[in-house]
């Protein structure tokens, strides 16, 4: 990790933004760097939102409040979904905290920033598989065995291209609910109970909502 990276995130927690040992943990294994707008890498550590066209990542300390917000459960089978998933930085940091057992969701409009996203998490990806192996060189049978290993125990992400206000209760993984839902895209209110019909019973969503941040909790 690079030292401004360390800066980000002591920064977050000595604000009282992180102060869970597993968000902290999940915020140090994805580096945002990976995940900004092209032009924009130089400023990847800087606790500031960073914009392109429609690739938008906001500032790590409003991640931050979120994650804790979700209340997740480390290394557990919990289903997360991200409305307006963005760039895929959020969604990365989640899988990382529910591990491997999890289903991780996200749901994006743009087609452009979809595209963004699934090369930022290919590109995390195979930098953690990296760091796995010691970027060593392997024979091909020792590498396969390996890439299996590390696929089995690779959190599971899927940005689908799509309008999550359009998401169907009834069909998919919506029939039995999501765990955790996060509002990557502010809404109107009148627009919430579309999103908040996809939690299951003691789901918990969280998302900006007529711009301020808002908690649901499904109870039954």
């Amino acid at each position: 990790m690079t030292p401004s990276a360390h800066h980000r995130i002591t920064s977050s927690t000595g604000f009282g933004v992180i102060s869970s040992d597993a968000i902290e943990s999940g915020f140090r294994k994805v580096d945002r760097k990976f995940f900004v707008p092209k032009s924009n890498e130089d400023m990847a550590h800087l606790d500031q939102p960073l914009k392109e066209g429609n690739v938008h990542i906001s500032a790590p300390h409003i991640y931050g409040s979120a994650l804790e917000a979700l209340e997740l459960i480390p290394n557990s089978p919990l289903s997360f979904l991200n409305v307006g998933s963005g760039t895929g930085y959020l969604s990365c940091i989640v899988a990382e905290v529910l591990g491997p057992r999890s289903l991780n969701y996200g749901v994006e409009v743009h087609e452009d920033v979809v595209e963004h996203s699934r090369a930022s998490i290919e590109k995390w990806k195979n930098v953690r598989e990296k760091q796995i192996t010691g970027g060593k060189r392997l024979s091909p049978t020792s590498a396969q065995a390996i890439k299996r290993a590390i696929n089995d125990a690779a959190p599971h992400i899927e940005i689908i291209h799509g309008n999550g206000l359009q998401i169907s209760a009834s069909s998919g993984e919506s029939v039995v609910g999501f765990d955790r839902i996060y509002i990557g895209a502010a809404v109107e209110r009148e627009n919430l109970p579309k999103i908040t019909k996809l939690l299951s019973p003691g789901g918990v969503l969280v998302g900006p909502v007529d711009d301020e941040l808002v908690k649901v909790v499904r109870i039954g």
